[in-house]
């Protein structure tokens, strides 16, 4: 089983609200309008449950973009406990996070509930 950040970039980059925006675990080194990246920052594990804290950084040419982004990210994520071994999703907030005075972002923390198991087949 892939981990946690792996599955949720493979699943938001299928997400047709979210088409033509790049989704990875690091930053491309070319840097397109906007994309989004998707970093663990936390959480806990057990044998069979996994609840990672997720950073999700929305990053674009300007505040306000990254901002929209962030918000259609944030209604796009309410569904991802539509993924595979997701029995829980909780957006926990959204913030302002630039990575300098010339590079807006905006990072929203999600926690999960992951089971660790593979299902029977």
């Amino acid at each position: 089983m892939q981990n946690i950040e792996t599955q949720l970039v493979q699943w938001l980059s299928r997400q047709p609200e979210l088409e033509g925006c790049p989704v990875s675990l690091d930053a491309p080194e070319r840097r397109p309008e906007r994309f989004i990246t998707i970093e663990r920052v936390g959480g806990a594990e057990t044998r069979f449950i996994d609840t990672p804290t997720l950073a999700v950084q929305c990053w674009a040419g300007s505040r306000v973009k990254a901002a929209q982004l962030a918000d259609l990210t944030k209604s796009v994520l309410e569904r991802a406990w539509a993924m595979p071994n997701v029995a829980r999703i909780d957006v926990q907030s959204t913030i302002n996070f630039p990575l300098d005075e010339s590079t807006p972002r905006y990072q929203i923390t999600v926690d999960l509930t992951v089971h660790k198991y593979e299902a029977a087949g």
